[in-house]
């Protein structure tokens, strides 16, 4: 996928110059556009809800993580409602697919054993480090089971799709999945603090270094390459101004992150982690305005 990428930014590029792009083959587009747009943002938010989690047990940024609990619950269940419905409002019909429905149905079914140890959380039933630390196993489960959904649901629209309406389909799926990479990694810099040394500490250390160098190299190619092509046409002013928004938070943020990977003396983890808290919150934020902006051209 990463070598994929630059090439599929260029094709892209040729997408407002290409002949017969009617009304009807946009608004297609734009139903299949938001559904896998809104298939790809799920996959962040188990990690978001058990980042959270993580965050409010240790007592970092309280409120702001509690919120954000509720928040993804809320999500979760209003995007799978959404896809096995469909929703006129967001030119999203119902999945009608039985497989891909039956996917969804294997998916909620891990979702509710995550959401219900949510609501306990919420609730205040006590629950120790260790419990907080196994959450992690159902969310990456999440992610697998949403990517199989979007994978699913990819093949099934291949066949008719043009090449030009697939490339701008896998630059949906590779934006979403910035936000899951950063959802990630806040968890497993949170799981750093909880876990407190050990095995379990460098395995945590090994995933968080994975997902910032994934995220890093997509960042760079969705804010650079596409704009540095050859032949590009200029981008939209405010598409321009979104990717060096984002790219200026991220900066901030990675060296937040390498605060946790490659930790100083003089800066412990108790200092980093609650403005890596806020910092995340704002660029996945940011990250969505971004992608909404190239929806809409």
């Amino acid at each position: 996928m990463r070598a994929l990428l630059p090439f599929l930014l260029s094709l892209l590029l040729s997408l407002p110059l290409l002949p017969g792009a009617g009304l009807a083959d946009s608004d297609s587009a734009t139903g299949y556009d938001r559904q896998i747009q809104l298939i790809g943002r799920q996959s962040s938010l188990g990690h978001r809800l058990v980042r959270s989690m993580c965050f409010a047990q240790a007592g970092i940024d309280t409120p702001r993580n509690l919120r954000v609990i509720e928040e993804s619950r809320t999500e979760i269940q209003a995007a799978l409602q959404t896809l096995l419905e469909g929703d006129p409002s967001q030119n999203i019909t119902p999945i009608q697919n039985n497989n891909i429905r039956t996917q969804l149905g294997s998916l909620e079914l891990v979702w509710k054993a995550l959401d219900q140890k949510a609501v306990a959380f919420l609730n205040g039933t006590a629950m120790s480090d260790e419990e907080v630390m196994k959450l992690t196993l159902k969310a990456d489960s999440l992610e697998k089971l949403w990517r199989n959904v979007s994978q699913s649901l990819e093949l099934k629209t291949s066949v008719d799709s043009t090449p030009e309406n697939l490339a701008r389909a896998r630059i949906i799926v590779t934006s979403t999945d910035q936000n899951r990479l950063l959802q990630q990694a806040g968890k497993e810099a949170c799981l750093i603090h909880l876990s407190g040394g050990g095995v379990q500490t460098e395995r945590h250390v090994q995933s968080l270094n994975t997902a910032l160098a994934t995220f890093d190299h997509n960042i760079f190619d969705l804010t650079f390459v596409r704009s540095a092509a050859v032949d590009a046409p200029p981008q939209p002013e405010a598409m321009e101004q979104a990717l060096f928004d984002t790219w200026q938070t991220w900066v901030g943020l990675k060296s937040l992150f390498q605060g946790v990977t490659h930790p100083m003396d003089a800066v412990s983890l108790d200092m980093l982690l609650p403005e890596i808290s806020f910092t995340i919150e704002y660029l996945d934020q940011d990250l969505q305005n971004t992608l909404d902006v190239f929806l809409s051209l």
